[in-house]
C-alpha cells in the first residue's frame, strides 16, 4: 500500500469521508432515513392492515408500533 505524507494508508482517509459522509446524512437528514426505512418495511415486514388490533400477538404488536414510528418519522 502507498502511504500519503500524511501516514495514513488511502482506506483509512477513505472510512473517514464515508463516516464524515454518514454523519452529515444523521443530523441533517434524518426524513431521508426514514424514508428509505419505510420503504425497506413496505418489501420486508407484513402488512397488519386487515387485523384486529386487538387481537395481535406480541410480535406482531411490536411490528405495528415499529411501522407507526418510522411512519410517522417520514412525514
Amino acid at each position: 500500500m502507498i502511504r500519503l505524507s500524511t501516514g495514513f494508508g488511502d482506506g483509512i482517509i477513505i472510512i473517514v469521508l464515508i463516516l464524515c459522509i454518514v454523519l452529515f446524512m444523521l443530523i441533517f437528514q434524518k426524513k431521508f432515513i426514514f424514508k428509505g426505512l419505510a420503504m425497506i418495511n413496505k418489501i420486508i415486514l407484513p402488512s397488519l392492515i386487515f387485523k384486529d388490533l386487538s387481537k395481535l400477538k406480541g410480535y406482531e404488536k411490536l411490528i405495528f408500533g415499529y411501522r407507526y414510528w418510522v411512519t410517522k418519522n417520514s412525514l
